[in-house]
């Protein structure tokens, strides 16, 4: 797959998605450790969540890039599911657990494994 263009900014359908996710509950467990991240704000750029670590050192919250959620969006489309394997270390995404969970929590979108992680679309687009 060709590198993701770090540029990519998030196209109307993920912001609402995103946006659903955000309205009902803007914090998002992680699938395995169940770590809390919180998302704070989002636009076309990314999300910006914070962790209970960010919390911890002040650090604020942190911004999740668009491409990052971009390629996972995609590559979860294209095949009808995604693993934390793949979305790690195939497609370089190192905010792979929280991505995965956001994912997750889009309303077309299952968990099909918790050990290991993959997610799935409940029907494939047409």
């Amino acid at each position: 797959m060709p590198a993701q263009p770090r540029s990519a900014e998030l196209d109307d359908d993920l912001l609402e998605r995103i946006r659903a996710v955000f309205e009902s509950h803007p914090e998002i467990e992680t699938l395995s450790n169940k770590r809390l991240n919180r998302i704070v704000r989002y636009d076309a750029r990314g999300v910006w969540v914070e962790t209970s670590r960010s919390e911890r050192l002040g650090t604020g919250p942190q911004l999740v890039p668009a491409w990052m959620i971009v390629v996972a969006w995609k590559r979860l489309n294209d095949a009808g599911h995604l693993s934390h394997d793949e979305l790690l270390n195939e497609l370089n995404v190192k905010r792979s657990a929280f991505v995965m969970a956001l994912l997750a929590r889009f309303r077309d979108v299952v968990i099909r494994s918790s050990y290991p992680i993959v997610i799935g679309l409940t029907k494939r687009p047409q």
